[in-house]
């Protein structure tokens, strides 16, 4: 947030960071990737673009604290679940919600949504996120006012007057007044480089499909098992995600053969307690401990480790987050 001020208010917005799966790797120091609204106990509403999705496996923490590096454990709730809109492609329909491992901290935003009109050019609107402020620093909630410059059938344009939204506050919330009552009107999208102008997802447009999100929650919280080293994890098969223990993604492990792995690293299993990578192998974060992560073609470890048993079963954004077999990446740029 560009031209904005330290914002107190809003506890509803949060901010969406990563979780490294390797050990050693605070999440206190995790870049802020986007911003969301609390719209229900355990529903965050974000930008498509920010969601996870089947070809970029990751974990996320949703994250209720002013400043994401001062959060405390409780603060920091892992998301289970997320889904962008069925028929979401760059900047159309850039509109997703995430499914929240457990209940928030804070109360959920009251969703009133206003429809906007051509009547609503030159009005104001308030801008809220976490996302790099004039300095490049991230991490803090601001906000600011901007200033609506058209409304189109699916979204509507901003300029800064003073405040404008940047890189790390794509999906969240803006909000007009209607009636002299401010109600969220909008959701980040994307904008130019320079972080004077923006676009944002008219989220009136979208009712159906929040309200969905928002009940299907409330009628079954997504429910993740928790990860279990004592596991082969080679051999937890999966179609999504969804199938995996809280933590793990479903990944290729062959042509015909879908596994449970941990986020952001290729297929594999849990071997020995370790406090670093150790012959090129990783150590990575496995409940309350540390473990290598082997590859599965490997055999594991006949003792020391843990006990090994057959398992059951064209538009400018500002994020995109690539997770690498080694290290976590966070590229906080507008991607096409």
């Amino acid at each position: 947030m560009v031209g904005g001020a330290p914002e107190p208010g809003f506890p509803s917005v949060a901010a969406i960071v990563p979780v490294s799966p390797f050990c050693g790797e605070a999440e206190a120091a995790a870049p802020v990737l986007c911003t969301g609204t609390l719209v229900s106990p355990r529903v965050v509403l974000t930008a498509a673009h920010c969601v996870e999705n089947a070809d970029a496996p990751q974990v996320f923490s949703v994250v209720f604290a002013e400043e994401t590096a001062r959060a405390s454990a409780a603060q920091r709730i892992r998301v289970a679940e997320g889904r962008p809109h069925p028929a979401w492609r760059p900047g159309v329909n850039d509109i997703g919600v995430l499914l929240l491992a457990e209940d928030a901290p804070v109360t959920p935003l009251a969703l009133e949504l206003g429809a906007l009109s051509s009547d609503s050019v030159g009005r104001m609107a308030r801008v809220v996120g976490f996302g790099s402020d004039a300095q490049g620093a991230m991490g803090r909630r601001l906000g600011g006012l901007s200033r609506i410059t058209s409304v189109n059938a699916d979204t509507f344009s901003i300029e800064a007057a003073p405040a404008m939204s940047c890189g790390g506050d794509s999906g969240g919330p803006v909000f007009v007044s209607q009636d002299g009552v401010e109600q969220l009107a909008g959701i980040t999208s994307f904008g130019d480089l320079l972080c004077t102008t923006g676009t944002n997802t008219r989220v009136d447009v979208h009712a159906a499909f929040v309200q969905a999100a928002i009940e299907d929650a409330a009628r079954r919280p997504p429910a993740r098992a928790p990860m279990d080293p004592r596991v082969d994890a080679c051999a937890q098969r999966c179609v999504t995600h969804a199938d995996c223990p809280l933590g793990m993604a479903c990944v290729a492990q062959s042509e015909d053969i879908r596994s449970c792995a941990v986020a952001g690293l290729e297929a594999g299993r849990f071997g020995d307690v370790c406090t670093g990578e150790q012959e090129g192998h990783p150590c990575v974060k496995a409940a309350d401990t540390c473990r290598l992560w082997l590859p599965c073609a490997e055999t594991p470890p006949a003792a020391g480790g843990c006990a090994v048993v057959d398992g059951a079963p064209g538009l400018f954004a500002w994020v995109f987050v690539l997770l690498a077999r080694r290290r976590v990446g966070a590229e906080r740029s507008r991607r096409v």
